[in-house]
């Protein structure tokens, strides 16, 4: 990779470097006041992700810290100087480009692509402001959508479908949606931790959140048998007509795999839409279910709602998880 070493941003007179991922999680307010600095980044070196700085030894990550004047500044990171000022990039714009190795394309995790450029073009002003305004777009949606969800799902008893988003937005509903998973089940910070509890569907999990995703890991969320939503899906149309189409094979002791789309309840509907059946098993008296999915928005959805959700997806605002669900239905 070309050294990113000696980056100076001739707007700020410093040498941070922007990820895809600070823009992202910056509001309307705060990237107005970086934009310019954005910009400057954007033509003479790109916008890199955060994979792609992590481990070079061309940066410095800096942890998050407050200031003495009680300044709190985010985790960030710096080009790497080493002193001699003819390496630096200049003030006048006689700057080196783009960093061979680092594609000039904006894209932010959780799936989110602006610009697919090829690796040897460089975005132009026009496009990089097309990404700003889905930025825009989507935070303006997700206000919509936090006020929405949270007065008529809960309205309409949807607790499970408005937990699910809120978790998802990080709102002002947070503590209510931590309270939830307290009282329903367990989060995991990273897929390992869930693999560890669920190592035979190890390439399940790995393939499921990946797709979706666009990433190789992403915080879980398990829920337990006597949850809320696993009581919801055992009284759900969905799962009997699972069970009726696959007792054969279920009594004969063997292990049924599928998928469950529901339709017919508005809460399960809005929380999944669709779930994976990791595992069906009969054990006793009862079928053992374990259910795998993501929290995320189709992009080829027509209902407004989901459009919605998935332009605010798009502009990073959701944050990213997966959950499992386990299940047990008494026969």
């Amino acid at each position: 990779m070309a050294s990113l070493r000696n980056f100076i941003n001739a707007i700020t007179n410093d040498n941070k470097i922007y990820t895809a991922e600070d823009i992202g999680g910056m509001s309307g307010d705060e990237f107005m006041s970086n934009e310019k600095a954005i910009n400057y980044q954007m033509a003479n070196l790109g916008i890199p992700r955060e994979s792609d700085l992590s481990g070079n030894p061309d940066v410095v990550y800096v942890h998050a810290y407050t200031r003495d004047d009680g300044t709190e500044v985010r985790a960030h990171y710096r080009s790497k100087p080493d002193g001699i000022g003819s390496n630096n990039y200049e003030h006048s714009g006689t700057s080196t480009g783009a960093a061979v190795d680092i594609e000039p394309t904006l894209k932010l995790e959780g799936g989110i692509t602006y610009n697919d450029y090829q690796p040897n073009l460089r975005a132009t002003i026009d496009d990089y402001s097309q990404a700003i305004e889905n930025i825009f777009i989507g935070d303006l949606n997700k206000n919509l959508l936090d006020l929405g969800i949270n007065t008529v799902g809960r309205i309409q008893k949807q607790n499970d479908a408005v937990n699910f988003w809120n978790i998802a937005s990080q709102n002002l509903w947070k503590k209510q949606a931590d309270d939830y998973i307290k009282g329903n089940g367990k989060f995991y910070n990273n897929m390992k931790d869930v693999i560890n509890d669920f190592p035979q569907y190890k390439k399940q999990i790995q393939e499921k959140v990946k797709n979706q995703f666009k990433k190789d890991d992403v915080p879980g969320i398990v829920f337990h048998e006597n949850s809320s939503v696993a009581k919801a899906i055992i009284k759900s149309e969905e799962l009997n007509d699972f069970i009726y189409k696959n007792a054969a094979a279920l009594k004969s002791g063997k292990e049924v795999t599928g998928s469950l789309g529901f339709n017919s309840d508005a809460n399960l509907h809005n929380a999944f839409g669709k779930m994976d059946i990791l595992s069906a098993k009969l054990q006793g008296k009862y079928i053992e279910f374990i259910l795998l999915d993501t929290y995320d928005f189709n992009p080829n959805e027509t209902n407004p709602l989901v459009q919605m959700g998935y332009s605010t997806q798009k502009a990073g605002l959701l944050h990213p998880y997966f959950t499992i669900v386990k299940c047990r239905y008494k026969i």
